[in-house]
């Protein structure tokens, strides 16, 4: 038993390509808002970063641009599983080539809405990457949670005091 263990082993490491080939292979980025639509470039879109999930070497970065979607069938249409919900023209994406060698596992991030600091949110998600295996269309959705939140009152040289009503009020958008 064990040499046909041994011969396996070797014949694992012989079957070993010396020069992996790198092959091109499409990845695309979507950043919406929960119960929302697209973050697009009325908000100031989202940062993606793509890391490799290994070793966190970046391996593309850049802003989504766009809009926000077709509201029918984001906000109102029943969806169907595998259905196009964000894959509309104009919709917001990031879209980038990673030049892969082997099967890699990837964390992909997005960040905004970078128009509003105070309401920017981070998420991720990590999946494995095939060399040539294209994610296109819907792409990777990323779905933030929240709402864009502008205190208007009180101003941040205000102070509250102890016994004193304060008076809150806000503007509240979607992301």
């Amino acid at each position: 038993m064990l040499r046909s263990i041994c011969l396996s082993l070797t014949l694992l490491i012989v079957s070993i390509p010396l020069h992996a080939e790198q092959i091109p292979t499409k990845l695309r980025v979507r950043a919406v808002s929960r119960d929302a639509k697209v973050i697009g470039d009325k908000v100031g879109g989202a940062r993606i970063t793509v890391l490799n999930a290994e070793t966190g070497e970046i391996l593309s970065r850049g802003i989504q641009l766009g809009g926000t979607g077709d509201t029918e069938l984001i906000m109102v249409n029943p969806r169907s599983r595998g259905g196009k919900v964000y894959d509309t023209d104009g919709s917001a994406f990031f879209e980038t080539t990673l030049v892969l060698e082997r099967p890699t596992r990837i964390e992909v991030q997005a960040e905004g809405p970078l128009g509003f600091p105070q309401a920017k949110q981070k998420v991720s998600k990590t999946l494995w990457m095939v060399p040539g295996t294209h994610i296109v269309g819907e792409g990777i959705v990323l779905e933030t949670h929240g709402f864009i939140i502008q205190v208007l009152e009180p101003l941040p040289k205000d102070v509250a005091r102890v016994g004193v009503p304060l008076e809150v009020r806000a503007k509240l958008g979607m992301t």
